[in-house]
């Protein structure tokens, strides 16, 4: 009889938490353990022992920095490496069949003799893939998450976060809003900008090709200008949405859009650098491991999530519900 049998059979509730029941016993001091206790039956310990074994993750805001970041994370992945690349290549067979789906899709419409329907076929493709594709990719989180914890890669909790596509949905929707309505006001203005200078209007593309160069040179001067004004404030806004699927993918019932995104704002205050450190570093990591051998970028995307996780886990302000709620 396994652990989570033994638990229900003898109708025990769990030592933590007297309200819920047993589904498990933890295999060191052998208590009866819950759901949240167990992670999902990700970690085959209770909280109180992942506590005195160090298992919890040891980061904090205040004493956090990339040198300790790197050092749990490759102590973790050096634990699970093999999981985790098969996590990470399940995810990418997963990408590539939605992108067959989409391929499928769009071929129907084609052969169809109707432009609405290929043009529907098309979008609801291409969304349905985008909705799988995110929402394994918060399932590879919460596996990141479960080895940070010191729990194990379980890759069945990659398929965990299908519940959430409603959330998922609407914030993946609210941040599009952030991020392109700025950038489509910035185009109008670059062209008004443009046609009020006198710029566009200069340009004839029956020239000869060095006279078009030299009509378009001071356009490609205005908008390199105007990005490079704008970068510093552009960084700024979007730095903070690298921590949006990570807050979506660790609570077990996702706070609302607005709160997904606020809860990412204050965690990336004063760490905006910082989050683009790791973000570089976990893109070199990839990059290295197709340079060293193409089988190693899937290890290397482990290992790149592994940091991804551990920076937001670092930076995660408390919360009251941390010490109870034991997110699995």
């Amino acid at each position: 009889m396994s652990d989570v049998d033994f638990g229900r059979a003898m109708g025990a509730s769990c030592a933590l938490h007297p309200g819920r029941e047993a589904t498990g016993t933890c295999a060191r001091c052998g208590n009866f353990t819950c759901d949240t206790c167990s992670q999902n039956g990700a970690s085959p310990r209770c909280p109180t022992c992942r506590e005195r074994s160090g298992a919890t993750f040891p980061l904090q805001r205040e004493n956090w920095n990339f040198s300790k970041l790197w050092d749990v994370c490759w102590a973790a992945f050096q634990r699970e490496w093999g999981m985790l690349s098969l996590a990470v290549l399940i995810t990418l067979g997963v990408s590539l069949g939605a992108n067959l789906l989409v391929n499928v899709a769009t071929g129907i419409g084609a052969a169809v003799d109707s432009v609405v329907v290929a043009v529907v076929l098309s979008v609801v493709g291409l969304v349905a893939q985008q909705l799988v594709q995110g929402l394994v990719q918060l399932g590879l989180l919460r596996v990141c998450f479960d080895v940070l914890h010191g729990g194990r890669a379980d890759v069945a909790r990659l398929f965990s976060q299908m519940h959430k596509a409603v959330p998922y949905t609407l914030t993946m929707l609210l941040v599009f809003a952030i991020v392109m309505v700025p950038l489509a006001l910035l185009s109008v203005l670059v062209i008004l900008a443009l046609v009020g200078t006198g710029i566009l209007s200069g340009v004839d593309l029956n020239s000869s090709s060095d006279q078009v160069w030299s009509a378009l040179a001071p356009m490609i001067g205005v908008m390199g200008l105007g990005f490079l004004v704008l970068l510093g404030p552009i960084a700024y806004l979007v730095l903070p949405l690298y921590l949006v699927q990570p807050e979506l993918a660790y609570e077990e019932v996702p706070p609302s859009p607005v709160e997904v995104l606020r809860r990412s704002w204050e965690a990336a205050r004063g760490q905006r650098l910082s989050i683009l450190g790791v973000g570089l570093a976990g893109g070199a990591v990839m990059v290295a491991g197709f340079f060293v051998c193409c089988v190693g970028f899937i290890p290397g995307m482990a290992l790149a999530q592994l940091l991804i996780a551990g920076m937001f886990l670092s930076m995660r302000s408390p919360r009251e519900d941390a010490a109870e709620s034991f997110p699995g």
